[in-house]
């Protein structure tokens, strides 16, 4: 049987939701709170230059403090704490944010996710 699946309608306040719970979630537990840190690191040191410009356009720290949250959110949605639709509607509401700030930007999220969930091309040679 197939489900039928919309895509979720994002406004500045269903957005503003979202960021305020999964931060006070993510903050809570350093076993979630650690990994995520470090994935939106790793995330932000590849697109260093896109990072500095979004946070230059926001305001300094932006970037990764979403970042942090959607790699939270993965991270949860593995350990079964939240249904794995969360993790996908917060990547997606992730590009809705900055996309039009920075054209390309929804690139951090989805690497971001590739991170957190394995389904990237692992480098093998030396």
């Amino acid at each position: 049987m197939g489900w039928f699946r919309r895509r979720p309608r994002i406004t500045d306040e269903i957005y503003g939701n979202l960021m305020t719970s999964f931060g006070r979630v993510v903050d809570r537990d350093p076993l979630v709170k650690l990994p995520a840190a470090a994935l939106a690191e790793r995330v932000a040191g590849e697109f260093a230059a896109m990072v500095e410009e979004l946070d230059a356009k926001t305001y300094r720290g932006s970037t990764i403090y979403h970042l942090r949250l959607l790699a939270g959110a993965w991270i949860m949605a593995r350990e079964g704490a939240v249904p794995r639709a969360t993790a996908e509607v917060f990547e997606e509401a992730f590009a809705w944010r900055f996309e039009p700030v920075r054209k390309g930007s929804g690139a951090l999220a989805r690497r971001l996710s590739e991170l957190a969930n394995g389904t990237f091309e692992r480098e093998t040679l030396p």
